[in-house]
């Protein structure tokens, strides 16, 4: 079930305090996201990543899973892994690449049989601390395409997505969790007459509304379970389709303007909203038992062990 609460503005604090439990269902190998949605300039890129003082959800999502790996390290060995990329236009771009973007390989989606999204070329790096991570964070960040608009002078012009994988393995048995988190912020979702975007930017602004529509139809054929759900109709719903509706756990952050003038959009984030919280899915978590030798983790998993 997509998750939904009312906060008038409420605070960082507030909000996280909301959906932290998320972070421990990751942990216990569920697939989470958490994605923010609405117009440029309501607040998706503040509620995300919030301001020094005023961390948002993916810096406190970063110092949960931490607490959590520090509380049960007697009991478990922690592998954390971390990539992020950006969905702009329609290209997928992994944002901690070091190679320029003319020499990088493109990145291809393909969903394995057991239902896992698998990125092919995508930079994934072992984060042993919650530092580690938080700089992963800041550098693809930092590469984040931005322009100006009507609407927000540093307007995101790209979906931003963190991807943190978590394997936990148990000291006693060698049973293994795996479990992901994606952290979304996605683009603006205003009208393109409403952003005054022309040239280049407007191309940016009919991209974004395509893979928004495609992330609507999507929620739209989970809510009336249908058979077929569109995943396969952009690539933005092709890496979230691990992480929504199906076996996953969902939050959906709705920001809306307060400003009259934004009545329209405020109305359509609204609807969309509306439509998320009809879906219901029955989350499921992601084990693997201990069968010596060809599946011990530490012989044979390809990512190290964090103590």
């Amino acid at each position: 079930m997509v998750s939904m609460r009312f906060f008038t503005p409420g605070t960082q604090d507030e909000v996280f305090e909301d959906c932290c439990d998320l972070v421990q269902s990751a942990v216990d190998g569920y697939n989470v996201t958490m994605f923010a949605y609405g117009q440029t300039g309501a607040g998706k890129t503040y509620t995300m990543y919030g301001t020094p003082g005023q961390e948002g959800a993916a810096p406190r999502t970063i110092t949960e899973l931490y607490r959590i790996i520090e509380r049960d390290k007697d009991r478990f060995n922690f592998t954390v892994m971390a990539s992020m990329l950006e969905l702009y236009k329609n290209d997928l771009f992994d944002l901690l690449n070091k190679q320029s973007v003319a020499n990088q390989k493109k990145l291809n989606v393909r969903v394995e049989k057991s239902g896992m999204v698998m990125i092919e070329h995508l930079v994934e790096e072992a984060c042993t601390n919650a530092a580690d991570l938080s700089t992963v964070l800041d550098r693809g960040s930092d590469m984040r395409h931005v322009a100006a608009t009507a609407m927000n002078s540093e307007s995101s012009r790209s979906h931003l997505i963190l991807i943190i994988k978590v394997v936990s393995v148990n000291k006693e048995t060698h049973d293994q969790l795996r479990g992901k988190i994606l952290l979304v912020d996605l683009a603006g979702s205003e009208r393109l007459k409403k952003s005054e975007a022309t040239g280049e930017v407007a191309k940016e602004a009919i991209e974004i509304n395509k893979s928004l529509t495609a992330l609507g139809d999507v929620i739209e054929a989970l809510t009336k379970k249908q058979k077929q759900i569109p995943y396969r109709n952009h690539k933005l719903t092709q890496v979230m389709q691990d992480s929504l509706g199906g076996t996953a756990k969902t939050l959906m952050f709705v920001n809306c303007s307060p400003a009259s003038s934004n009545v329209d959009e405020t109305t359509m984030s609204l609807k969309y909203a509306t439509r998320a919280k009809n879906v219901r899915n029955n989350a499921v978590r992601s084990s693997m038992a201990f069968r010596p030798p060809a599946r011990d983790f530490s012989q044979n998993s390809e990512l190290g062990e964090l103590h």
